[in-house]
């Protein structure tokens, strides 16, 4: 079964959902309502975000973003932060 889960892509689907849970708890209330983490591509988390205001105010909290992750994720899994501008989609 986990060959099957592997080959179809799950095991990277499943750990990325574990990084987008911790980016959610490291953000919290405000931004959380309206950021959503995207993908994860070598290291870099992508951020979509409502507005350029807050692509700008992620951008200063970059560092403090990251270090509440840390303890969430396996070390160096998450190393920067990027956003992008643009509507968000309905969460489930």
């Amino acid at each position: 079964m986990s060959a099957v889960v592997a080959s179809i892509g799950g095991e990277h689907r499943a750990r990325e959902h574990r990084i987008f849970a911790a980016y959610e708890q490291a953000v919290g209330g405000p931004l959380r309502q309206h950021t959503r983490a995207e993908r994860l591509h070598e290291g870099t988390l992508f951020v979509r975000v409502s507005s350029s205001a807050l692509a700008h105010q992620i951008t200063l909290l970059k560092r403090e973003i990251l270090t509440r992750m840390q303890p969430l994720v396996d070390p160096g899994t998450v190393t920067d932060l990027r956003t992008r501008v643009g509507p968000l989609d309905a969460r489930s």
